[in-house]
């Protein structure tokens, strides 16, 4: 097996006389290496991340020849203060290095560590950037190629598996044309960037906190919902628009003001007799109709008398309607959302109270916009979840993504490459040109509002670069392969 073990290609071989090796954190190679004489380092490479200390590690194990490792550079995110402590103090029990919390490799015994920390010396010149400071420092060193291991030391690496990946603390966009398009997006996205947490209750949950789902083209007629026989309920369950105007099943506890039997609420009868005389919803349509650009036409579900001290308060505690160019909009907010088996539900029937509110204001219905505090899946339905996201939930075409703030049309005028900025409906709005992708890329930014689109934009960009650079200008066409 060939060394360097990991990162070969990345790394620059000296004189394998040499038990020095070179590791200049966050400072360029091509920078230093000009400067060094071959013979005094045995290896020279960068650490740009904690984890990467793992790999150094098992590729100084791997040669156990290296005696002094000498940093040098900038330490931008804290890999070279890492390194330097696992070499002075160690691993702790939990197989992190001490002081610091950076985890090695569980597949490297403790013992392999500890005999690297006794064969190699640490010289710790952290923010030494000149090229001629750092020939110096290996001048000043010139140490031999010499065992402190009878044996290479090779372990083998298994690729992560995380139980959850890192995501901001609170705040999340999600944009879908339907309700089920939108809860594919949020089962896939709770379950792999939920933080595990316990709850007032005996089930722990994978929580989002935050979230924010737009749903732009949902139906507003119960009986063309988008409903699926995957969901966790069944379309009878959720119920229909009955003959005489009123809904049956689930729709029907959420949008009229009749109680079952030894129910304490529901949201029906928080929005429609709230106290049990106040119908919120018959005031909103009242309030816009008084004031088309109102900003008071808010339902309010959450009683402070009642429900501070409650131990089942709702869910649903505010929903705000808002008139713009003839469309109306939803919002409501929820301070607890069973993302499995509740959101969908909900969903459906908030859209058919938008559908309400639109037809008594004769206005065409607009966007949903559902502001989950707690998104969450309890843990006895993760594997439900996960089989649903597995089965039904697909990314979407990053070229086919409707972005808010608008599309963009590329084109090569050289020197320049051109891009126009266009409205959804279509409207030029800007022109910005460059010669460079990258250049480009800082001035677009601002103007998108989709990632997946930014992404689709930074592809198409280095392609028109690419084409220019090769003086083939005619070779580049958006949404093509290039013609070279």
């Amino acid at each position: 097996m060939s060394w360097p073990l990991y990162f070969a290609q990345s790394l620059s071989l000296g004189s394998p006389e040499s038990g020095v090796g070179l590791c200049l954190l966050w400072t360029p190679r091509d920078r230093v290496l000009p400067a060094l004489d071959p013979g005094s380092y045995a290896v020279a490479g960068n650490l740009y991340s904690r984890d990467g200390v793992s790999f150094i590690v098992r590729n100084l194990l791997a040669r156990p020849t290296i005696t002094d490792l000498v940093l040098c550079g900038k330490d931008m995110t804290g890999s070279g203060a890492a390194l330097a402590a696992l070499l002075r103090d160690g691993l702790d029990e939990h197989g992190r290095i001490v002081g610091d919390g950076t985890r090695l490799h569980p597949e490297i015994p403790p013992e392999a560590i500890e005999l690297l920390r006794r064969g190699v010396a640490l010289h710790d010149h952290r923010d030494t950037l000149r090229p001629a400071q750092i020939a110096a420092i290996l001048g000043g060193l010139r140490r031999p190629a010499a065992p402190w291991a009878e044996a290479p030391l090779i372990f083998p690496y298994s690729e992560p598996a995380a139980e959850a990946l890192p995501a901001a603390a609170a705040g999340l966009l999600l944009r879908a044309p339907t309700v089920r398009a939108a809860y594919l997006r949020l089962l896939w996205h709770v379950m792999r960037f939920g933080q595990r947490t316990g709850t007032q209750h005996s089930s722990d949950q994978r929580e989002l906190l935050d979230v924010l789902t737009i749903v732009s083209d949902e139906p507003a007629d119960p009986a063309r919902f988008s409903h699926a026989e995957w969901m966790p309920f069944t379309r009878e369950s959720l119920g229909e628009r009955l003959p005489g105007g009123g809904y049956s099943g689930y729709l029907g506890q959420f949008l009229q003001a009749e109680q079952a039997p030894g129910v304490s609420y529901t949201y029906g009868s928080r929005l429609r007799a709230f106290g049990g005389a106040i119908d919120q919803v018959a005031a909103i349509v009242a309030d816009l109709r008084s004031a088309g650009e109102s900003r008071r036409a808010v339902a309010a579900l959450w009683s402070p008398t009642h429900d501070a001290g409650s131990a089942s308060p709702p869910c649903l505690n505010l929903v705000q309607a808002r008139l713009r160019d003839g469309r109306l909009h939803l919002t409501a907010y929820f301070r607890s959302h069973d993302i499995y088996r509740a959101w969908a539900g909900n969903a459906y029937g908030l859209r058919a109270l938008q559908g309400e509110i639109a037809g008594a204001l004769a206005a065409e219905v607009g966007d949903l916009a559902i502001l989950s505090h707690s998104a969450h899946i309890y843990a006895h339905d993760w594997a439900r979840a996960e089989e649903l996201a597995a089965h039904h939930y697909r990314a979407a075409d990053p070229r086919l993504t409707r972005d808010a703030r608008g599309s963009f049309v590329i084109a090569l005028e050289p020197p320049e490459i051109v891009v126009r900025h266009y409205t959804p409906g279509g409207e030029h709005l800007q022109t910005l040109s460059a010669t460079s992708a990258r250049e480009l890329g800082v001035a677009l930014a601002p103007y998108v509002g989709e990632m997946s689109h930014g992404l689709y934009l930074g592809q198409e960009l280095q392609k028109a670069e690419l084409a220019l650079a090769l003086g083939r200008p005619e070779a580049y066409r958006q949404d093509r392969e290039l013609a070279l």
